[in-house]
Protein backbone atom coordinates (compact mmCIF):
# COMPACT_ATOMS: atom_id res chain seq x y z
CA UNK A 1 0.00 0.00 0.00
CA UNK A 2 1.21 3.47 -0.87
CA UNK A 3 1.81 6.06 1.81
CA UNK A 4 -0.85 8.34 0.31
CA UNK A 5 -3.43 5.56 0.57
CA UNK A 6 -3.02 5.61 4.32
CA UNK A 7 -3.16 9.41 4.41
CA UNK A 8 -6.40 9.43 2.42
CA UNK A 9 -7.85 7.00 4.90
CA UNK A 10 -6.76 9.19 7.83
CA UNK A 11 -4.53 6.48 9.30
CA UNK A 12 -1.71 8.83 10.23
CA UNK A 13 -4.10 10.96 12.32
CA UNK A 14 -5.73 7.90 13.85
CA UNK A 15 -2.34 6.50 14.84
CA UNK A 16 -1.37 9.81 16.46
CA UNK A 17 -4.61 9.89 18.44
CA UNK A 18 -4.02 6.31 19.60
CA UNK A 19 -0.47 7.16 20.68
CA UNK A 20 -1.69 10.17 22.68
CA UNK A 21 -4.19 7.97 24.51
CA UNK A 22 -1.52 5.35 25.15
CA UNK A 23 0.95 7.92 26.50
CA UNK A 24 -1.67 9.49 28.78
CA UNK A 25 -1.57 6.46 31.07
CA UNK A 26 -5.36 6.39 31.32
CA UNK A 27 -7.41 3.24 30.90
CA UNK A 28 -9.37 3.31 27.67
CA UNK A 29 -11.19 1.02 25.27
CA UNK A 30 -10.29 0.72 21.60
CA UNK A 31 -12.22 -0.96 18.80
CA UNK A 32 -10.59 -4.23 17.73
CA UNK A 33 -10.81 -3.58 13.97
CA UNK A 34 -9.50 -0.03 14.34
CA UNK A 35 -6.56 -1.17 16.47
CA UNK A 36 -5.75 -3.90 13.93
CA UNK A 37 -5.60 -1.32 11.15
CA UNK A 38 -3.28 0.89 13.20
CA UNK A 39 -0.93 -2.04 13.83
CA UNK A 40 -0.93 -2.87 10.11
CA UNK A 41 -0.09 0.80 9.44
CA UNK A 42 2.90 0.57 11.80
CA UNK A 43 4.17 -2.58 10.09
CA UNK A 44 3.81 -1.11 6.61
CA UNK A 45 6.07 1.78 7.57
CA UNK A 46 8.49 -0.21 9.81
CA UNK A 47 7.43 1.63 12.95
CA UNK A 48 8.28 -1.43 15.03
CA UNK A 49 8.46 0.26 18.45
CA UNK A 50 4.97 1.68 17.96
CA UNK A 51 3.77 -1.70 16.72
CA UNK A 52 5.17 -3.39 19.86
CA UNK A 53 3.24 -1.07 22.18
CA UNK A 54 0.04 -1.42 20.17
CA UNK A 55 0.30 -5.24 20.14
CA UNK A 56 0.87 -5.31 23.91
CA UNK A 57 -2.19 -3.10 24.39
CA UNK A 58 -4.25 -5.32 22.10
CA UNK A 59 -3.18 -8.49 23.95
CA UNK A 60 -4.43 -7.05 27.24
CA UNK A 61 -7.70 -5.78 25.78
CA UNK A 62 -8.41 -8.87 23.61
CA UNK A 63 -6.53 -11.80 25.25
CA UNK A 64 -8.29 -14.44 23.13
CA UNK A 65 -7.81 -12.70 19.78
CA UNK A 66 -5.20 -14.60 17.70
CA UNK A 67 -4.51 -11.59 15.47
CA UNK A 68 -2.25 -10.03 18.10
CA UNK A 69 -0.26 -13.24 18.52
CA UNK A 70 0.22 -13.50 14.77
CA UNK A 71 1.39 -9.89 14.67
CA UNK A 72 3.74 -10.56 17.58
CA UNK A 73 5.29 -13.38 15.54
CA UNK A 74 5.73 -10.95 12.61
CA UNK A 75 7.43 -8.59 15.05
CA UNK A 76 9.82 -11.37 16.09
CA UNK A 77 10.55 -12.04 12.42
CA UNK A 78 11.28 -8.37 11.74
CA UNK A 79 13.69 -8.45 14.69
CA UNK A 80 15.31 -11.65 13.27
CA UNK A 81 14.18 -13.58 16.36
CA UNK A 82 13.04 -16.51 14.25
CA UNK A 83 12.99 -19.17 16.98
CA UNK A 84 10.55 -17.15 19.11
CA UNK A 85 8.36 -16.58 16.07
CA UNK A 86 8.28 -20.32 15.25
CA UNK A 87 7.51 -21.24 18.87
CA UNK A 88 4.57 -18.83 19.02
CA UNK A 89 3.20 -19.77 15.59
CA UNK A 90 3.47 -23.52 16.25
CA UNK A 91 1.43 -22.99 19.44
CA UNK A 92 -1.33 -21.12 17.60
CA UNK A 93 -1.22 -23.57 14.71
CA UNK A 94 -2.65 -26.15 17.13
CA UNK A 95 -5.32 -23.71 18.31
CA UNK A 96 -6.34 -22.53 14.82
CA UNK A 97 -5.48 -25.34 12.36
CA UNK A 98 -7.46 -23.65 9.57
CA UNK A 99 -5.67 -20.28 9.78
CA UNK A 100 -3.86 -19.83 6.46
CA UNK A 101 -1.84 -16.85 7.71
CA UNK A 102 -0.21 -18.94 10.45
CA UNK A 103 0.98 -21.55 7.94
CA UNK A 104 2.30 -18.87 5.56
CA UNK A 105 4.28 -17.20 8.33
CA UNK A 106 5.59 -20.53 9.60
CA UNK A 107 6.77 -21.29 6.07
CA UNK A 108 8.50 -17.91 5.96
CA UNK A 109 10.20 -18.58 9.31
CA UNK A 110 11.47 -21.99 8.24
CA UNK A 111 12.62 -20.53 4.94
CA UNK A 112 14.50 -17.73 6.74
CA UNK A 113 16.22 -20.35 8.92
CA UNK A 114 17.09 -22.36 5.76
CA UNK A 115 14.78 -25.26 6.71
CA UNK A 116 13.39 -25.39 3.20
CA UNK A 117 11.68 -28.79 3.31
CA UNK A 118 9.86 -27.78 6.48
CA UNK A 119 8.94 -24.49 4.82
CA UNK A 120 7.56 -26.42 1.84
CA UNK A 121 5.33 -28.43 4.20
CA UNK A 122 3.87 -25.27 5.69
CA UNK A 123 3.22 -23.66 2.32
CA UNK A 124 1.54 -26.83 1.05
CA UNK A 125 -0.70 -26.86 4.13
CA UNK A 126 -1.60 -23.24 3.42
CA UNK A 127 -2.22 -24.00 -0.26
CA UNK A 128 -4.55 -26.88 0.63
CA UNK A 129 -6.55 -24.49 2.83
CA UNK A 130 -6.73 -21.83 0.12
CA UNK A 131 -5.77 -22.80 -3.42
CA UNK A 132 -6.53 -19.33 -4.77
CA UNK A 133 -4.09 -17.40 -2.54
CA UNK A 134 -1.53 -15.96 -4.93
CA UNK A 135 0.95 -15.16 -2.12
CA UNK A 136 1.16 -18.87 -1.26
CA UNK A 137 1.78 -19.78 -4.91
CA UNK A 138 4.64 -17.26 -5.11
CA UNK A 139 6.17 -18.79 -1.98
CA UNK A 140 5.84 -22.29 -3.46
CA UNK A 141 7.53 -21.10 -6.64
CA UNK A 142 10.43 -19.68 -4.60
CA UNK A 143 10.91 -22.79 -2.44
CA UNK A 144 10.79 -25.17 -5.39
CA UNK A 145 13.38 -23.13 -7.27
CA UNK A 146 15.62 -23.08 -4.18
CA UNK A 147 15.31 -26.87 -3.87
CA UNK A 148 16.15 -27.28 -7.57
CA UNK A 149 12.63 -28.38 -8.53
CA UNK A 150 12.37 -26.01 -11.47
CA UNK A 151 9.59 -27.87 -13.31
CA UNK A 152 7.40 -27.91 -10.20
CA UNK A 153 8.11 -24.21 -9.64
CA UNK A 154 7.10 -23.41 -13.21
CA UNK A 155 3.92 -25.47 -12.85
CA UNK A 156 2.91 -23.28 -9.91
CA UNK A 157 3.79 -20.18 -11.92
CA UNK A 158 1.66 -21.38 -14.83
CA UNK A 159 -1.25 -22.05 -12.46
CA UNK A 160 -1.52 -18.36 -11.55
CA UNK A 161 -4.26 -16.75 -13.72
CA UNK A 162 -2.97 -14.25 -16.25
CA UNK A 163 -5.01 -11.43 -14.73
CA UNK A 164 -3.22 -11.97 -11.42
CA UNK A 165 0.16 -12.25 -13.14
CA UNK A 166 -0.44 -8.83 -14.70
CA UNK A 167 -1.15 -7.26 -11.31
CA UNK A 168 1.42 -4.67 -10.24
CA UNK A 169 2.25 -6.44 -6.95
CA UNK A 170 2.58 -9.82 -8.71
CA UNK A 171 5.03 -8.41 -11.26
CA UNK A 172 7.06 -6.84 -8.47
CA UNK A 173 7.06 -9.95 -6.27
CA UNK A 174 7.83 -12.48 -9.01
CA UNK A 175 10.51 -10.35 -10.66
CA UNK A 176 12.16 -9.83 -7.27
CA UNK A 177 12.09 -13.60 -6.76
CA UNK A 178 13.85 -14.23 -10.08
CA UNK A 179 16.41 -11.48 -9.34
CA UNK A 180 17.14 -12.93 -5.89
CA UNK A 181 17.73 -16.35 -7.45
CA UNK A 182 19.72 -14.93 -10.42
CA UNK A 183 17.20 -16.51 -12.77
CA UNK A 184 17.20 -13.77 -15.37
CA UNK A 185 16.05 -15.98 -18.25
CA UNK A 186 12.96 -17.00 -16.27
CA UNK A 187 12.33 -13.33 -15.47
CA UNK A 188 12.50 -12.37 -19.14
CA UNK A 189 10.16 -15.24 -20.11
CA UNK A 190 7.63 -14.27 -17.46
CA UNK A 191 7.70 -10.55 -18.27
CA UNK A 192 7.51 -11.20 -22.02
CA UNK A 193 4.37 -13.26 -21.39
CA UNK A 194 2.82 -10.23 -19.68
CA UNK A 195 3.91 -7.87 -22.48
CA UNK A 196 2.59 -10.20 -25.19
CA UNK A 197 -0.88 -9.94 -23.63
CA UNK A 198 -0.59 -6.33 -22.50
CA UNK A 199 1.98 -4.35 -24.58
CA UNK A 200 1.25 -1.17 -22.62
CA UNK A 201 1.91 -2.63 -19.20
CA UNK A 202 4.23 0.00 -17.74
CA UNK A 203 5.37 -2.18 -14.81
CA UNK A 204 6.35 -5.11 -17.02
CA UNK A 205 8.49 -2.85 -19.22
CA UNK A 206 10.05 -1.24 -16.15
CA UNK A 207 11.10 -4.60 -14.74
CA UNK A 208 12.42 -5.73 -18.12
CA UNK A 209 14.67 -2.68 -17.90
CA UNK A 210 15.64 -3.53 -14.33
CA UNK A 211 16.55 -7.11 -15.28
CA UNK A 212 18.75 -5.92 -18.15
CA UNK A 213 20.32 -3.38 -15.79
CA UNK A 214 21.13 -6.14 -13.27
CA UNK A 215 22.76 -8.05 -16.11
CA UNK A 216 24.80 -4.91 -16.93
CA UNK A 217 23.14 -4.72 -20.35
CA UNK A 218 22.58 -1.00 -20.06
CA UNK A 219 21.70 -0.28 -23.69
CA UNK A 220 18.97 -2.92 -23.69
CA UNK A 221 17.77 -1.60 -20.33
CA UNK A 222 17.52 1.92 -21.74
CA UNK A 223 15.34 0.63 -24.61
CA UNK A 224 12.93 -0.91 -22.07
CA UNK A 225 12.90 2.19 -19.89
CA UNK A 226 12.10 4.30 -22.96
CA UNK A 227 8.95 2.21 -23.46
CA UNK A 228 8.04 3.03 -19.86
CA UNK A 229 8.47 6.74 -20.51
CA UNK A 230 6.49 6.54 -23.76
CA UNK A 231 3.61 4.75 -22.01
CA UNK A 232 3.52 7.06 -18.98
CA UNK A 233 5.62 10.22 -19.00
CA UNK A 234 4.44 11.13 -15.50
CA UNK A 235 5.73 7.94 -13.87
CA UNK A 236 9.25 8.64 -12.72
CA UNK A 237 10.62 5.09 -12.42
CA UNK A 238 11.45 4.81 -16.11
CA UNK A 239 13.21 8.18 -15.99
CA UNK A 240 15.24 7.04 -13.00
CA UNK A 241 16.17 3.72 -14.58
CA UNK A 242 17.28 5.35 -17.81
CA UNK A 243 19.25 7.98 -15.90
CA UNK A 244 21.09 5.34 -13.89
CA UNK A 245 21.95 3.36 -17.03
CA UNK A 246 23.26 6.46 -18.81
CA UNK A 247 25.36 7.14 -15.73
CA UNK A 248 26.84 3.63 -15.91
CA UNK A 249 27.64 4.21 -19.59
CA UNK A 250 29.51 7.42 -18.71
CA UNK A 251 26.95 9.66 -20.45
CA UNK A 252 26.79 11.99 -17.47
CA UNK A 253 25.15 15.04 -19.06
CA UNK A 254 22.26 12.98 -20.44
CA UNK A 255 22.03 11.06 -17.18
CA UNK A 256 21.58 14.27 -15.21
CA UNK A 257 18.60 15.28 -17.39
CA UNK A 258 16.74 12.01 -16.76
CA UNK A 259 17.72 11.78 -13.08
CA UNK A 260 16.34 15.29 -12.51
CA UNK A 261 13.13 14.28 -14.31
CA UNK A 262 12.74 11.39 -11.85
CA UNK A 263 12.67 13.58 -8.73
CA UNK A 264 9.45 12.85 -6.83
CA UNK A 265 9.66 15.28 -3.90
CA UNK A 266 9.89 12.42 -1.40
CA UNK A 267 12.53 10.54 0.58
CA UNK A 268 13.72 8.62 -2.50
CA UNK A 269 15.07 11.90 -3.88
CA UNK A 270 18.06 11.65 -1.51
CA UNK A 271 19.58 8.78 -3.52
CA UNK A 272 18.73 10.50 -6.80
CA UNK A 273 20.46 13.74 -5.76
CA UNK A 274 23.45 11.64 -4.74
CA UNK A 275 23.62 10.11 -8.24
CA UNK A 276 23.20 13.53 -9.85
CA UNK A 277 26.07 14.77 -7.70
CA UNK A 278 28.25 11.85 -8.80
CA UNK A 279 27.54 12.72 -12.45
CA UNK A 280 28.58 16.34 -11.86
CA UNK A 281 31.67 15.10 -10.05
CA UNK A 282 32.64 13.01 -13.07
CA UNK A 283 32.11 16.10 -15.23
CA UNK A 284 34.47 17.95 -12.82
CA UNK A 285 31.71 20.42 -11.92
CA UNK A 286 32.51 20.20 -8.22
CA UNK A 287 30.27 23.12 -7.20
CA UNK A 288 27.16 21.45 -8.65
CA UNK A 289 28.28 18.10 -7.24
CA UNK A 290 28.62 19.48 -3.69
CA UNK A 291 25.27 21.26 -4.02
CA UNK A 292 23.51 17.99 -4.86
CA UNK A 293 25.34 15.99 -2.19
CA UNK A 294 24.21 18.56 0.38
CA UNK A 295 20.70 18.48 -1.09
CA UNK A 296 20.57 14.72 -0.57
CA UNK A 297 21.66 15.18 3.07
CA UNK A 298 18.87 17.70 3.65
CA UNK A 299 16.44 14.93 2.71
CA UNK A 300 18.29 12.10 4.44
CA UNK A 301 20.96 13.17 6.97
CA UNK A 302 22.07 9.53 7.32
CA UNK A 303 23.04 8.95 3.70
CA UNK A 304 26.65 7.89 4.09
CA UNK A 305 27.34 7.91 0.34
CA UNK A 306 26.67 11.66 0.25
CA UNK A 307 29.27 12.35 2.95
CA UNK A 308 31.66 10.10 1.07
CA UNK A 309 31.03 12.01 -2.17
CA UNK A 310 31.69 15.35 -0.46
CA UNK A 311 34.88 13.90 1.02
CA UNK A 312 36.17 12.79 -2.39
CA UNK A 313 35.71 16.33 -3.74
CA UNK A 314 37.63 17.81 -0.83
CA UNK A 315 40.31 15.17 -1.34
CA UNK A 316 40.67 16.06 -5.03
CA UNK A 317 41.15 19.67 -3.95
CA UNK A 318 43.69 18.58 -1.32
CA UNK A 319 41.51 19.89 1.50
CA UNK A 320 42.52 17.08 3.79
CA UNK A 321 40.83 18.15 7.04
CA UNK A 322 37.45 18.69 5.36
CA UNK A 323 37.79 15.34 3.58
CA UNK A 324 38.68 13.64 6.88
CA UNK A 325 35.67 15.18 8.64
CA UNK A 326 33.21 13.94 6.02
CA UNK A 327 34.73 10.47 5.85
CA UNK A 328 34.51 10.12 9.61
CA UNK A 329 30.83 11.07 9.37
CA UNK A 330 30.27 8.48 6.62
CA UNK A 331 31.99 5.80 8.74
CA UNK A 332 29.91 6.73 11.80
CA UNK A 333 26.82 5.89 9.72
CA UNK A 334 28.23 2.77 8.01
CA UNK A 335 31.34 1.44 9.70
CA UNK A 336 31.42 -1.70 7.55
CA UNK A 337 31.88 0.10 4.22
CA UNK A 338 35.46 -0.76 3.29
CA UNK A 339 35.82 2.02 0.70
CA UNK A 340 35.29 4.69 3.37
CA UNK A 341 38.02 3.18 5.54
CA UNK A 342 40.47 2.92 2.64
CA UNK A 343 39.90 6.54 1.58
CA UNK A 344 40.43 7.72 5.15
CA UNK A 345 43.59 5.61 5.45
CA UNK A 346 44.91 7.19 2.24
CA UNK A 347 44.39 10.67 3.67
CA UNK A 348 46.27 9.72 6.82
CA UNK A 349 49.03 8.29 4.61
CA UNK A 350 49.34 11.64 2.85
CA UNK A 351 49.37 13.40 6.24
CA UNK A 352 51.94 10.81 7.46
CA UNK A 353 49.77 9.90 10.43
CA UNK A 354 50.94 6.30 10.87
CA UNK A 355 48.67 5.22 13.71
CA UNK A 356 45.44 6.34 12.08
CA UNK A 357 46.50 5.17 8.64
CA UNK A 358 47.37 1.68 9.89
CA UNK A 359 44.24 1.49 12.07
CA UNK A 360 41.88 2.15 9.16
CA UNK A 361 43.67 -0.23 6.79
CA UNK A 362 43.59 -2.88 9.52
CA UNK A 363 39.82 -2.41 9.93
CA UNK A 364 39.34 -2.67 6.17
CA UNK A 365 41.33 -5.92 5.96
CA UNK A 366 39.33 -7.42 8.85
CA UNK A 367 36.02 -6.57 7.16
CA UNK A 368 37.11 -7.74 3.69
CA UNK A 369 39.82 -10.36 3.96
CA UNK A 370 39.02 -11.71 0.49
CA UNK A 371 40.25 -8.70 -1.50
CA UNK A 372 44.02 -8.85 -1.88
CA UNK A 373 44.24 -5.25 -3.15
CA UNK A 374 43.36 -3.95 0.33
CA UNK A 375 46.18 -5.96 1.89
CA UNK A 376 48.65 -4.82 -0.77
CA UNK A 377 47.65 -1.18 -0.23
CA UNK A 378 48.08 -1.61 3.53
CA UNK A 379 51.54 -3.09 3.01
CA UNK A 380 52.53 -0.28 0.68
CA UNK A 381 51.39 2.32 3.21
CA UNK A 382 53.83 0.75 5.67
CA UNK A 383 56.48 0.76 2.95
CA UNK A 384 55.88 4.45 2.16
CA UNK A 385 56.03 5.39 5.83
CA UNK A 386 59.36 3.66 6.30
CA UNK A 387 58.17 0.47 8.02
CA UNK A 388 59.41 -1.86 5.28
CA UNK A 389 60.05 -4.86 7.52
CA UNK A 390 56.54 -4.49 8.96
CA UNK A 391 55.18 -4.38 5.40
CA UNK A 392 56.95 -7.64 4.57
CA UNK A 393 55.73 -9.28 7.77
CA UNK A 394 52.15 -8.20 7.08
CA UNK A 395 52.28 -9.90 3.68
CA UNK A 396 53.95 -13.02 5.09
CA UNK A 397 51.30 -13.26 7.84
CA UNK A 398 48.56 -13.34 5.19
CA UNK A 399 50.29 -15.18 2.34
CA UNK A 400 48.47 -18.47 2.99
CA UNK A 401 45.17 -16.78 2.07
CA UNK A 402 46.53 -15.67 -1.31
CA UNK A 403 49.09 -18.37 -2.14
CA UNK A 404 47.68 -18.72 -5.65
CA UNK A 405 48.12 -15.01 -6.47
CA UNK A 406 51.48 -14.01 -7.93
CA UNK A 407 51.05 -10.37 -6.90
CA UNK A 408 51.80 -11.00 -3.25
CA UNK A 409 55.00 -12.88 -4.16
CA UNK A 410 56.19 -10.11 -6.48
CA UNK A 411 55.47 -7.55 -3.78
CA UNK A 412 57.40 -9.44 -1.08
CA UNK A 413 60.28 -9.92 -3.52
CA UNK A 414 60.47 -6.19 -4.33
CA UNK A 415 60.36 -5.20 -0.66
CA UNK A 416 63.00 -7.72 0.40
CA UNK A 417 65.33 -6.63 -2.41
CA UNK A 418 64.80 -3.04 -1.24
CA UNK A 419 66.17 -3.82 2.24
CA UNK A 420 69.05 -5.88 0.83
CA UNK A 421 67.77 -9.37 1.71
CA UNK A 422 68.61 -10.62 -1.78
CA UNK A 423 68.48 -14.37 -1.13
CA UNK A 424 64.93 -14.12 0.19
CA UNK A 425 64.10 -11.79 -2.68
CA UNK A 426 65.28 -14.32 -5.27
CA UNK A 427 63.20 -17.08 -3.62
CA UNK A 428 60.00 -15.06 -3.79
CA UNK A 429 60.79 -13.87 -7.32
CA UNK A 430 61.13 -17.48 -8.51
CA UNK A 431 57.76 -18.35 -6.89
CA UNK A 432 56.08 -15.36 -8.52
CA UNK A 433 57.53 -16.14 -11.96
CA UNK A 434 56.42 -19.78 -11.71
CA UNK A 435 52.87 -18.62 -11.08
CA UNK A 436 52.61 -15.78 -13.60
CA UNK A 437 55.76 -14.76 -15.51
CA UNK A 438 53.84 -12.18 -17.59
CA UNK A 439 53.38 -9.98 -14.52
CA UNK A 440 57.13 -9.59 -13.88
CA UNK A 441 56.78 -5.82 -14.37
CA UNK A 442 55.20 -5.74 -10.88
CA UNK A 443 58.66 -6.32 -9.43
CA UNK A 444 59.94 -3.10 -11.00
CA UNK A 445 56.85 -1.12 -10.07
CA UNK A 446 57.82 -1.20 -6.40
CA UNK A 447 61.59 -1.62 -6.80
CA UNK A 448 62.51 0.30 -9.99
CA UNK A 449 66.22 0.15 -9.19
CA UNK A 450 66.14 -3.57 -10.13
CA UNK A 451 65.45 -2.86 -13.83
CA UNK A 452 69.16 -2.68 -14.56
CA UNK A 453 70.09 -5.71 -12.44
CA UNK A 454 71.40 -8.26 -14.95
CA UNK A 455 70.95 -11.27 -12.64
CA UNK A 456 67.26 -10.51 -12.24
CA UNK A 457 66.87 -9.86 -15.99
CA UNK A 458 68.43 -13.28 -16.70
CA UNK A 459 66.09 -15.02 -14.25
CA UNK A 460 63.02 -13.36 -15.78
CA UNK A 461 64.18 -14.30 -19.28
CA UNK A 462 64.28 -17.98 -18.26
CA UNK A 463 60.56 -17.91 -17.41
CA UNK A 464 59.23 -15.73 -20.22
CA UNK A 465 61.18 -17.25 -23.12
Amino acid sequence: MEYNDFLDDGMEEKAKNFEQLLNSGDNFFYDNDELSRIIDYYFDFDLLQNATKAIEFGEKLYPFESYYQIKKSELYMAQRNINSAIKLLEKYRQIEPQNVEIFKLLGDCYSMSLQYKRAMEMYLFANNLDTSDEEILVRLIRINFILGKDKKAMSYLNSIPLELLKDELSIQELTKLFIDLNMYDHAHTYLQKIIDHDPYNYNAWYFVGLIFQRQEKNNEAIDAYEYCIAIDEQNTMGQLGKGNCLMELGKYTEAITFLKSSLDNDETDAEVHCNIAECYENLKDYTAAKFNYHKSLEINPNLSDAYFGIATIYKKNQEWKAAEKNLLKAISIDRYEVMYLIELAEIYLILENKDRCYFNYDQAVKIDSETIEILLDFAHAKFELGDIKEAIQLLLDNIEHYDDDARIFYRIASYTFTIGENEKGYNFLHEALKMNPKEYILLYEFAPFLEHNQNITNIIDIYIN
